[in-house]
């Protein structure tokens, strides 16, 4: 815990809204540690079932779930659905047969952790519009209007790595700040990008954002880095040399799951503790216009067609009438959360490799560059080559495994964005400054990637092979 800010005499009751199937349910543990509670009641409202489940819900999440004593209450929700939002913000007045105890005068939740938005890089624009724009601009809108006593103290949205940025050199850079004009990447970008802006112009709501790196953790199987630990057990499997595309010094940096959690409940505790004109003043950075104001190509690497119009240069925003314009400035407190590993594709493939005992490599620069010039003629012909290979033997793995596994939602398949030359290249040291933030895992170790497996191995989602 910070040293840097003081705690609330009274832990906050806690809302968080959507994120079951990514950081929810580490954050849920965290504030709900027995050792350490950070939160006197949370209510995770999301769209899954937990009874009977329809989505994956790991073990010690169930555990704190399922406790007759526990302060979690799950609310199976469409957070779409604006006539219920009254009902998602109002917490009971009773929990478990006691009167859920609330600081004088309010009626709400203290703190509402917004994870809400698709995640997924191939979805059609309008699920990026509906999903993840709207869907968190309503709520935080709803929010911001809320009666005194219902309004929450602090707001808080996670968002990720959805950019552009160049690979700096270790050597001489952190990495990007919060400050930085780094272009939103792709449809997912821009419109995660443009929920930050929608919601940073809002009135009455003190708002902040976590950034976070290459996240990763247990009971996850999203992000930068576990498909990396499933395709290394795919080429354990092949008995073949793993062989990545792209130089190893490329940086991606990392951040565990908890750490992720400790961090939003720093963010809390400054909006919290802080009073507003000094949360802006020490920590508030620009979130620029993220759609052209005139048609231009696209800078990815690669384009699907040289006759499909390319998806940055979408004009579908023009029909949002919410969308911030593009003189007006919007500037939030942004923190960019990474650990100390200073993670890179090199690094991670060794510990990757290290996890199955393989060998690996990267091609060299010849032959790369062979690869890449193939990728731009026919680069989904290429992805799903490569695709066939891992989920052909995946679906075998799944067979052979002791007992049989019928289905998993973990999968080597790969979209055609994560074989792009993607570096995540930020400066924590911000977070770190004025939060106090001091992550727990420092970097990627074998060892925790090895528990991560053997939990997904235990619920029977990951092969076990003799």
């Amino acid at each position: 815990m910070s040293d840097k800010l003081a705690l609330p005499t009274r832990p906050p009751a806690v809302l968080i809204l959507g994120g079951t199937t990514t950081i929810a349910r580490a954050l849920c543990l965290y504030l709900l540690d027995p050792k350490t509670p950070r939160a006197s009641f949370v209510r995770l409202a999301d769209r899954y079932s937990v009874s009977p489940p329809t989505t994956y819900l790991d073990r010690p999440f169930l555990s704190l779930l399922n406790d007759p004593s526990s302060s979690l209450e799950y609310k199976q929700i469409n957070l779409g659905n604006v006539e219920r939002h009254d009902e998602v913000f109002t917490p009971p007045k009773n929990w478990k047969e006691k009167e859920l105890e609330l600081g004088e005068g309010r009626e709400g939740f203290d703190v509402v952790f917004d994870l809400t938005g698709d995640t997924s890089f191939d979805k059609p624009e309008l699920i990026q519009i509906t999903h993840t724009y709207q869907l968190a601009l309503s709520l935080a809108t709803t929010a911001s209007t809320l009666p005194s006593s219902l309004k929450p103290r602090a707001y808080i949205r996670l968002t990720f790595p959805f950019y552009e940025m160049k690979s700096l050199p270790s050597s001489s850079s952190a990495g990007h700040t919060e400050s930085a004009e780094l272009k939103p990447d792709g449809i997912r970008g821009k419109w995660w990008h443009e929920t930050l802006r929608g919601i940073g112009r809002l009135e009455g709501l003190n708002f902040g954002v976590i950034r976070c790196g290459a996240w990763y953790g247990r009971g996850t199987w999203d992000g930068e880095t576990l498909p990396r630990v499933v395709v290394g057990h795919v080429y354990q499997y092949l008995k073949e040399e793993m062989k990545f595309l792209y130089n190893s010094d490329l940086r991606v940096n990392t951040i565990h799951s908890l750490d992720v959690s400790q961090a939003l409940h720093l963010l809390s505790l400054y909006l919290l503790s802080t009073p507003r004109e000094t949360v802006l003043s020490q920590s508030a950075s620009p979130i620029g216009f993220s759609f052209p104001s005139s048609s231009s190509s696209s800078s990815s690497t690669f384009s699907l067609t040289k006759h499909k119009r390319s998806a940055s240069s979408s004009e579908t925003w023009k029909t949002i009438s919410t969308v911030v314009p593009e003189k007006g400035k919007v500037a939030i407190p942004l923190f960019n959360i990474v650990d100390e590993g200073d993670s890179t594709q090199g690094s991670l493939a060794k510990a990757v490799a290290e996890v199955w005992g393989i060998k690996f490599g990267f091609l060299n620069n010849t032959m790369a560059t062979l690869v890449q010039q193939f990728a731009k003629t026919d680069f989904a012909e290429m992805v799903e080559d490569v695709n066939e290979m891992h989920v052909q033997a995946w679906s075998d793995m799944l067979s052979k495994s002791n007992p049989p596994i019928d289905s998993s939602p973990i999968t080597p398949f790969l979209d055609e964005h994560a074989f792009r030359k993607m570096a995540i290249c930020f400066d924590g040291s911000k977070a770190k400054k004025i939060l106090g933030f001091k992550p727990a895992y420092s970097k990627v170790e074998v060892d925790e990637l090895k528990r991560i497996v053997h939990d997904f191995q235990d619920d029977r989602l990951w092969p076990k092979l003799a």
